[in-house]
C-alpha cells in the first residue's frame, strides 16, 4: 500500500515533548537575533541569519512533521488566499501607517526618534538602497517566517491544540521572539505599543492561515501589507 506523506512524519508523542520543542523552535532564532543585534551590533546581520535560522527551521519542521499542505497554494484557493491575503495586506499597511504616523509623529519625543534612528545606522541596517531593503525585509524575511511559525510551528499547535488555543499560544510564542528586536531599537515604555501590535498583527496572521488552509495569504498581509508600511514609516522618521 502506498503511503502518504502523514505516514512518514514524525509523531509527538506527548505535550511535555512539544512543549520542549515548541521552546526551542521559538528561542533559537531569538538567541541568534540576540547575538547579531546586542552583542555584534549588525543588524543587517541579523536579517540575514534569522532569515537562514527560518528558511532552514522551516524546511526541517514541514518535511519532519508532514506539514507540506499549509505551505502549498492548491489551485482551487489560489482566489481566496490571494484575495485575501491582498485585502488584509492593503488594510494593515493603511492602519499601520496611520498609528505610524501617531506614534512616531506625536508620542515619541524627538530624541527618542533620533536615538533610535541612531541605532539603526551604528548596527548597518541601511547599507545599501531603498530596494535592496524592501527585497529582503519585506520579501525574503517574512515568507521565510510565514514558513517557519505559521507553517511549521503553527501547524504542530493546530494538532494538539483547538482552535483558539492554537492561535493564541502561536501569537505570543511570535511575539516573544520579537521582543529581541523591539527591546534594541525602543527600549523601555516606548516599546510596549510594538509589543501589543506585533502580538495583534501574530493573531490576524495566524487567523488567515487557519481560515485559508495555507500560509499564502499571511505571507501577503505581513510582507508587502505589514512591512511595506513599516519600511515607508521608517523611511520617513528614521532614516
Amino acid at each position: 500500500m502506498k503511503r502518504g506523506p502523514m505516514s512518514k512524519a514524525v509523531s509527538i508523542k506527548d505535550k511535555k515533548d512539544l512543549s520542549f520543542l515548541l521552546a526551542v523552535l521559538t528561542l533559537t532564532p531569538a538567541l541568534v537575533n540576540w547575538l547579531a543585534l546586542w552583542l555584534l551590533n549588525d543588524a543587517w546581520l541579523a536579517i540575514i541569519l534569522s532569515s537562514v535560522v527560518f528558511y532552514g527551521g522551516a524546511f526541517w519542521q514541514v518535511k519532519a512533521y508532514g506539514l507540506e499542505e499549509r505551505a502549498k497554494l492548491p489551485t482551487g484557493k489560489i482566489i481566496k488566499s490571494l484575495g485575501l491575503g491582498l485585502i488584509s495586506a492593503g488594510t494593515v499597511a493603511a492602519l499601520s501607517i496611520w498609528a505610524g504616523n501617531f506614534y512616531f509623529g506625536k508620542a515619541i519625543p524627538d530624541n527618542m526618534l533620533k536615538l533610535c534612528s541612531q541605532k539603526l545606522y551604528q548596527s548597518n541596517a541601511f547599507p545599501a538602497g531603498l530596494l535592496q531593503f524592501f527585497i529582503f525585509v519585506a520579501v525574503i524575511l517574512p515568507l521565510g517566517e510565514e514558513l517557519y511559525w505559521r507553517a511549521g510551528l503553527q501547524g504542530l499547535l493546530a494538532r494538539r491544540a483547538g482552535f483558539k488555543r492554537h492561535i493564541l499560544i502561536s501569537a505570543l510564542l511570535f511575539t516573544v521572539y520579537h521582543l529581541v528586536t523591539i527591546s534594541f531599537l525602543m527600549p523601555g515604555w516606548a516599546g510596549l505599543p510594538l509589543v501589543a501590535i506585533v502580538f495583534a498583527g501574530g493573531l490576524i496572521l495566524a487567523w488567515l492561515t487557519e481560515h485559508t488552509g495555507n500560509i499564502w495569504a499571511a505571507v501577503l498581509c505581513h510582507g508587502p501589507g505589514a512591512w511595506g508600511a513599516t519600511i515607508y514609516l521608517i523611511w520617513k522618521f528614521l532614516k
